[in-house]
C-alpha cells in the first residue's frame, strides 16, 4: 500500500498518512504528552505501597489509548456522521450490559470486567454522546422547541443509565456537555434557562425525595457543613492539611505525607491533587493547572480552526469534558465543591479515563489536520 497516496479531504490536495501526522496540532500533542508524564509520576509516589504497580497500569492505558488515538486521527472526523445511530445505539449496549454483568465496588456497579481488566463503560459514553450530539446540532436548528426536546431525549437515556448505576458525578459531566454544546448549537436563551431552571428542581426532588444514595447525600451533606464529622467531612479537611502542609515548592517526591501514614484516603485516584500538592508545593500545583489551561485553550483553538459545525461541536463538547472534571475534581480537594468522585484527567488512576482521555485528543487531532487554516 502507498503511504504517500491518499484522496483528497474536502476537496483540496491529496495528502497521505505521514503527511496528515505532520499537521498535528504540536502544542496540544506536546502538552497531553507532559500531562501523562506528571500523572504516571503522581500515581508512582502516591502513598500506596504498589507505587510501581500502578506507574505501569497507568502507563499501559496511555498505550492503548495511543492505540486507538493514531488511527483515529488519521481518519476523517467528518465519517463519524455516517455512523451516528450505531455510535448511540453501541453507547446505550455498554451502559445496559453494566446493569447485567457489571462488577460491583464501593457500592456502586460501574465496571465490566474484560478478561483480567476492569473497563468502565460510562467514560467511553462521555466521548460517544459528544460525537453524538455534534452530529445532531450541527444537522438541526435549536431555536425549534421540537428539536431542543429531542436533543435533550437522546442524552436523557444514557444519563439516566449513568445516574443509576449510581455516577451522580459522570451524571453530571454529560449535563454540562449538553448546557454548553446546545449554547454553541445556537440554543435559544429561554430555552437555556429553562434547562437549568429543571435541573435545579432536579436536584431539590432527588434530595426530598430520597432518590440519591446514602452516601451521595453525605458528601452534600459534608459539603454544606463541613465542619461535621463525617468521613466525607473528614477527607476535604484532611485535603485542606495536605495542600496547606506543602508550602511553596513542596515536601519533596520521597517525603513521608499525610498520604503515606493513611491520614488522606484516595490518594491514588480522587485526591491525588492534594497528594501532588503536599510533594510539590504551590509550584507543582501551579504547573499542574497551567498544563490544563494551556490543554483546554488549545481543544478550544481547534474548535475556532474547524472547517465545519460538526468539528466544532465536537471540539467544544470534549474541553467540556475536560474542564469539568479539572474544576470539580481539583476544587473537592479545597473543599469548593462537593466530592463526587470524578478523576482528575491523565492524572488520577484509572485506565479507562486515561484511555478515553487519549482517544479524545486523537479526535481532536483528527479535526485540527482538517482544519481551515493552521494558525497558532
Amino acid at each position: 500500500m502507498d503511504l504517500s497516496r491518499s484522496k483528497p479531504i474536502g476537496g483540496g490536495t491529496a495528502i497521505g498518512p505521514l503527511q496528515r501526522l505532520g499537521a498535528v496540532d504540536p502544542i496540544l500533542l506536546v502538552t497531553s504528552l507532559a500531562l501523562t508524564g506528571f500523572g504516571i509520576l503522581a500515581v508512582y509516589v502516591a502513598g500506596s505501597d504498589d507505587g510501581q504497580g500502578y506507574a505501569v497500569n497507568q502507563t499501559l492505558g496511555f498505550v492503548v489509548g495511543l492505540i486507538g488515538a493514531v488511527p483515529l486521527a488519521l481518519i476523517d472526523y467528518r465519517r463519524l456522521r455516517g455512523y451516528l445511530p450505531f455510535i448511540y445505539g453501541l453507547t446505550i449496549v455498554m451502559l445496559l450490559a453494566v446493569t447485567v454483568v457489571g462488577v460491583s465496588a464501593k457500592g456502586a456497579q460501574r465496571w465490566i470486567d474484560i478478561g483480567p481488566v476492569q473497563v468502565q463503560p460510562s467514560e467511553f459514553a462521555k466521548l460517544l454522546v459528544v460525537v453524538v450530539l455534534a452530529g445532531y446540532f450541527s444537522e438541526h436548528r435549536l431555536g425549534d422547541n421540537t428539536t431542543f426536546l429531542k436533543a435533550m431525549g437522546i442524552l436523557s437515556l444514557p444519563a439516566l443509565l449513568v445516574f443509576a448505576q449510581p455516577d451522580l458525578g459522570t451524571a453530571l459531566v454529560f449535563g454540562a456537555v449538553f448546557f454548553v454544546m446546545a449554547f454553541v448549537g445556537g440554543a435559544k436563551l429561554y430555552q437555556i434557562g429553562a434547562l437549568v431552571a429543571a435541573a435545579v428542581i432536579l436536584a431539590v426532588l432527588s434530595v426530598q425525595l430520597g432518590i440519591l444514595e446514602d452516601y451521595q447525600l453525605a458528601r452534600l451533606t459534608a459539603f454544606m457543613d463541613p465542619t461535621g464529622v463525617t468521613d466525607e467531612g473528614y477527607q476535604v479537611f484532611q485535603s485542606k492539611i495536605a495542600i496547606g502542609s506543602g508550602g511553596v515548592t513542596g515536601k519533596g517526591l520521597e517525603a513521608t505525607t499525610l498520604a503515606n501514614l493513611g491520614f488522606l484516603p484516595e490518594d491514588h485516584t480522587d485526591f491525588i491533587f492534594s497528594n501532588l500538592a503536599e510533594r510539590t508545593g504551590f509550584v507543582g500545583g501551579l504547573l499542574l493547572l497551567g498544563l490544563f489551561f494551556v490543554l483546554v485553550w488549545r481543544m478550544l483553538h481547534v474548535a475556532t480552526v474547524s472547517s465545519d459545525r460538526f468539528g466544532v461541536l465536537i471540539a467544544v463538547g470534549i474541553a467540556t469534558i475536560f474542564l469539568f472534571h479539572v474544576f470539580v475534581n481539583i476544587g473537592m480537594t479545597m473543599g469548593l465543591m462537593p466530592v463526587t468522585g470524578i478523576p482528575l484527567p491523565f492524572i488520577s488512576y484509572g485506565r479507562s479515563n486515561l484511555v478515553v482521555s487519549v482517544i479524545a485528543l486523537g479526535l481532536l487531532q483528527s479535526i485540527a489536520i482538517r482544519s481551515k487554516k493552521k494558525d497558532a
